[in-house]
């Protein structure tokens, strides 16, 4: 077994490893049978989605919004200094919203729009670190840099020439940056998806590490789905940090932002981006995301693909229904355990067998572009 393979997706195959995390094991199963708790994976609170606030311009309209969905973890989580705190507390402090250890972001820019979302990484649980405030940290990062230091960013060009667009693998390491420099998050992991979206070219410009992605349809068909980087089945390429404390260094991920796969797309007018963590792709099929954003946007979309409603407000609240539903469906997919799923079939492509859904932390944006002419 190689040793650059990070111990927060296989632990047990790590002999350094293994005893601490079967001690801790053991110590979270005897308390569990001695307060008679049964502790189930189960999601935790009702579907959340909000409207952002709507981004219009003379060129382009870009109607946003976002879902989410938390998985329960009835457990206690240790912070890195030792101490413990209830898993709700440690979520409350984590971030905005409670979307499990996954987070996101949005922010207006004078240049446009920027988005984004993270997906912490699980297995940090299991040393005593909660994998959402790496996540949250980071996309708190992003919309200030996005926001506040956009001026100190190079612009990114598209092949057009054009060049009002904000570098969205720019944001990414600005905001990676930061979070070191910051000392406030001590250890953890993340993936990562940020979109840069300009308000008068209509130039997309994307920034993906891992699999987290998103996905472009056009005229009702999918136009582009961003790939998955992955070091090996179910471990996708991370930002790391990792206390110098901590043994076998060489054990664990250290991707960088210059890592994320660059891509840029010229938007039309009915366009629809589909932004989300891997909850949603590992249990939705992108033809599938693809049918109910046509079933969902049937009624302000013209046979042409453009956008036939004029009001903004009834354009908003069709977006907003698209993005619960679309993290609805993703949420009742995972808890098929006979469901053909994404992750399944992947699993399957690398010699493993899993069957059904995979439960996980699900959060979607969705973006509906609106050529204001």
């Amino acid at each position: 077994m190689s040793s650059s393979i990070s111990p927060f997706y296989r632990p047990g195959v790590f002999p350094a490893l293994s005893n601490r995390l079967l001690s801790s094991a053991s110590q979270t199963l005897r308390l569990a049978i001695n307060q008679q708790i049964y502790i189930k994976t189960v999601y935790s609170n009702p579907l959340r989605v909000t409207g952002l606030p709507l981004t219009t311009t003379k060129g382009f309209t870009y109607l946003i919004a976002a879902s989410w969905h938390p998985k329960r973890k009835r457990q206690t989580v240790n912070s890195i200094s030792g101490g413990g705190h209830p898993w709700w507390k440690e979520r409350m402090r984590a971030g905005k919203v409670d979307a499990g250890e996954d987070a996101f972001f949005y922010v207006g820019t004078n240049n446009g729009v920027a988005l984004g979302v993270a997906d912490g990484v699980g297995g940090w649980s299991q040393m005593g670190v909660d994998p959402a405030n790496f996540s949250w940290a980071l996309m708190d990062n992003a919309a200030s840099v996005a926001k506040d230091n956009a001026p100190d960013l190079s612009p990114f060009i598209a092949p057009s020439g054009y060049d009002d667009i904000l570098d969205a693998k720019q944001i990414l390491s600005g905001a990676f940056e930061n979070l070191i420099k910051s000392g406030k998050v001590k250890a953890g992991s993340s993936t990562a998806c940020i979109l840069s979206l300009s308000k008068s070219s209509g130039i997309l410009n994307a920034a993906t590490l891992g699999d987290s992605a998103y996905i472009l349809i056009r005229n009702g068909a999918l136009l582009y789905e961003s790939p998955s980087q992955q070091h090996f089945f179910n471990c996708p390429f991370q930002l790391t940090i990792v206390p110098e404390s901590y043994p076998n260094q060489k054990l664990y991920f250290k991707d960088k932002p210059s890592d994320a796969q660059q891509t840029s797309h010229q938007l039309q007018d009915g366009d629809v981006i589909l932004l989300a963590t891997d909850g949603f792709f590992d249990n939705v099929f992108a033809d599938e995301a693809v049918e109910i954003v046509n079933r969902e946007l049937h009624d302000v979309m013209g046979h042409d693909g453009m956008v036939r409603e004029k009001d903004l407000e009834k354009l908003r609240t069709h977006v907003r229904r698209l993005s619960r539903r679309l993290t609805d469906t993703a949420r009742r997919f995972s808890l098929d355990p006979r469901r053909i799923s994404p992750f399944s079939q992947s699993a399957k492509q690398n010699g493993e067998i899993r069957i059904g859904g995979k439960v996980d932390d699900i959060t979607v944006l969705v973006t509906l572009v609106h050529a204001n002419s």
